[in-house]
């Protein structure tokens, strides 16, 4: 009975939090499961999603895709998602509210 309930609140937190980033952070053709996108949009529009920046997305899921099949290294996976951090960065800077 405890583990029923540790997974039915894990389930929730994780649908509350995309939710969350449904409303702050919504991306274009990123996953957005139902549950979470009904719970988003009680309290309000939804936002338009934003564009990823189509191409370090694709040099990002290919750089995954080599992960996964092995023909890339975890430390050489991580340098190359550094690379793209910073070159997503310049692309496009966070902008913090005041």
């Amino acid at each position: 009975m405890l583990v029923v309930l540790f997974v039915a609140v894990a389930y929730a937190v994780l649908i509350a939090l995309h939710a969350w980033m449904i409303r702050h952070h919504r991306l274009e053709g990123a996953y957005e499961p139902r549950a979470a996108r009904w719970l988003a949009a009680r309290f309000g529009p939804l936002p338009p999603p934003r564009p990823a920046g189509p191409v370090l997305a694709r040099r990002e899921a290919k750089a995954f895709d080599r992960l996964l099949t092995g023909d890339l290294d975890p430390a050489a996976y991580r340098d190359l998602m550094a690379l793209l951090a910073a070159q997503d960065a310049v692309e496009r800077p966070l902008r913090v509210p005041r």
